[in-house]
């Protein structure tokens, strides 16, 4: 389900109203209109699961414009007002997920079943005009840099580092073998809202921190062996922080260390900067069993320090960052 922004300006004739679109595993997408309860809009294309939708709010032509990949490599435009097709585009992979640069609405990136595709083209006006930029991504588990466990020593180089120097196995233009790369595994793909060309790639066991810029992994947040797997990451957008679900119903905040000159002036070879998330706190876990396990969380979008979980019975779990009492505040803002 995905709510649609609205802008609060209304009159008598054209009423402002709360509006949720809904895409199933039958294929239909139905637009609700929330206040009333009453599907506003059906559209069907296709009878398999809707594998990803949103609405297009970065944009001033319409406030009905939804984009929704139909199974197994379409991505259609439409009018979620009227239900009506305005363009089609299909790809040479299976498209499981979108996601747009909050910096610049042109810049979309799909996670297919092979690898990434970036159009730098994208209009709401007509489909994209050429495939895209494909770049494939290997495993990571499947990368030197993640098969021998990091020495304990300090002068060691840690897993972002290792990562950084592995890079051409993470990130490359050429197909990689079939045994080096998978995209199976890969929950999620998301653009920072906190910092310009950088993309997060999740996997069960770890994050991955892409520069699209310079094309190379600059920072990887890994769980031990004994830690909980992820399932679900949103990363904020006031600050480069992360909020972390894991299979268990815990969530972690997770927020990237700021870098200082003499850090970065004293390894000159490192040229570029690795990102380290910390974590900074953590909520209480749900006992998981078989009808009870969490579906997904979401954020507050105004203030980023609520988060709200839904579980499987029924529950929804609502959650609030506080900060510590006595600790001396800075920058109260």
């Amino acid at each position: 389900v995905k709510w649609s922004r609205e802008n609060y300006y209304h009159n008598l004739s054209s009423p402002y109203c709360l509006r949720l679109a809904s895409g199933d595993a039958s294929g239909k997408i139905i637009v609700w209109d929330v206040v009333s309860g009453t599907a506003h809009c059906e559209i069907q294309e296709h009878s398999k699961p809707i594998q990803d939708l949103e609405w297009l709010w970065n944009q001033d032509a319409s406030r009905d414009l939804l984009l929704a990949v139909h199974p197994p490599n379409y991505i259609v435009l439409w009018n979620g007002d009227t239900g009506t097709k305005l363009w089609k585009k299909s790809y040479a992979e299976n498209i499981l997920s979108f996601s747009f640069d909050p910096f610049d609405p042109s810049n979309m990136a799909l996670l297919t079943s092979e690898g990434i595709v970036f159009i730098t083209d994208f209009s709401y006006s007509k489909p994209p005009s050429n495939a895209g930029k494909k770049v494939y991504i290997a495993s990571p588990h499947a990368s030197p840099a993640h098969t021998k466990p990091a020495p304990a020593a300090a002068p060691a180089p840690t897993g972002a580092k290792k990562a950084l120097n592995k890079v051409k196995v993470l990130i490359t233009n050429e197909k990689p073998t079939a045994e080096a790369v998978t995209l199976n595994d890969c929950l999620q793909l998301s653009y920072l809202p906190s910092k310009r060309n950088h993309m997060l790639l999740l996997y069960p066991r770890e994050i991955l921190i892409l520069d699209l810029e310079l094309s190379q992994t600059v920072g990887v947040v890994a769980i031990e062996r004994s830690g909980v797997p992820f399932t679900q990451v949103i990363p904020c957008a006031q600050r480069d922080a992360l909020y972390c679900l894991h299979e268990n119903g815990c969530i972690t905040l997770r927020v990237c260390r700021s870098t200082s000159a003499q850090e970065e002036a004293a390894d000159p070879e490192q040229s570029v900067q690795e990102l380290v998330y910390d974590l900074r706190s953590q909520c209480d876990a749900i006992r998981v069993t078989k009808t009870v396990r969490p579906y997904r969380m979401v954020i507050c979008p105004v203030n980023e320090n609520k988060a709200a979980l839904m579980v499987s019975d029924g529950r929804v779990m609502l959650w609030e960052l506080k900060a510590h009492t006595g600790r001396s505040v800075a920058n109260p803002r």
